[in-house]
């Protein structure tokens, strides 16, 4: 029965809230991911970043959306960046599947968001030969912003014929994204945010009715401020592990 793991991890541009850098690739390693899903990675001078480093190791290909320059003030307090070319900060999703089609959705912007542009990464991958789409996002932080970019990537994707997943940072509670993605439920359950004491869940993988999730977890604290999520995931007949958070 085809199987595949998706992970999603906000990895706060690789530095830590005094803008140090951390080791984003062991953590990512660690997750073991088919599709990994990463928010805020930044390429210093739009030059090679974390991103590649892991899907080198990994044999993934690298499929990435850039959200703004990183002079843009929604970049980390006291991050400083190097001199020469300005760069990037964006979302990029791995696959080490191989991918039958890559898409880029734009969203829409929310009032008073520091990011003008933000986009869903949507692979379509191929599982034993099976298709399944996962639409990588990272929404608005702002509150009237983030529902309607999930409603707009769940419509993206709710025609596709095949089973799929939403994964990201989704800036906004569970309970409250399950108001607009009424045919989906999350994968894992647990607090994610902030990373070191966290208290709410909004990194999140919403799975359709086509799908089950046999494992899923929380991961512990990097360097983020955010913790990664990850599930291992299979066609709907196949029945979940005990324990599973398949709801």
């Amino acid at each position: 029965m085809p199987e595949l793991t998706v992970a999603s991890f906000n990895t706060h541009w690789g530095v830590d809230h005094r803008a140090r850098p951390f080791d984003v690739v062991a953590p990512c390693l660690a997750l073991d991911a088919d599709v990994l899903v990463l928010q805020e990675v930044w390429r210093p001078n739009r030059g090679r970043c974390y991103a590649d480093e892991i899907a080198e190791r990994t044999g993934a290909t690298v499929h990435e959306a850039v959200f703004m320059s990183d002079h843009n003030p929604g970049r980390p307090r006291h991050l400083v960046p190097p001199s020469g070319p300005p760069g990037t900060c964006g979302i990029s999703v791995l696959s080490r599947l191989p991918v039958r089609k890559a898409t880029d959705l734009l969203l829409p912007h929310a009032q008073g968001d520091v990011v003008e542009r933000r986009h869903s990464v949507l692979l379509t991958v191929e599982v034993d030969g099976a298709p399944i789409t996962v639409a990588g996002m990272h929404a608005s932080h702002r509150l009237w912003g983030s529902l309607p970019q999930v409603k707009l990537v769940d419509a993206a994707i709710a025609g596709a014929g095949h089973p799929t997943v939403i994964a990201g940072d989704f800036n906004m509670w569970g309970p409250v994204v399950g108001t607009v993605l009424r045919n989906r439920r999350r994968a894992v359950l647990g607090r994610t945010w902030p990373a070191r004491y966290p208290h709410s869940q909004i990194d999140h993988l919403w799975i359709d009715g086509a799908l089950t999730a046999l494992e899923s977890r929380v991961g512990p604290p990097t360097g983020s401020d955010h913790r990664p999520v990850w599930a291992r995931l299979a066609l709907r007949d196949q029945p979940p592990a005990r324990g599973a958070a398949d709801r």
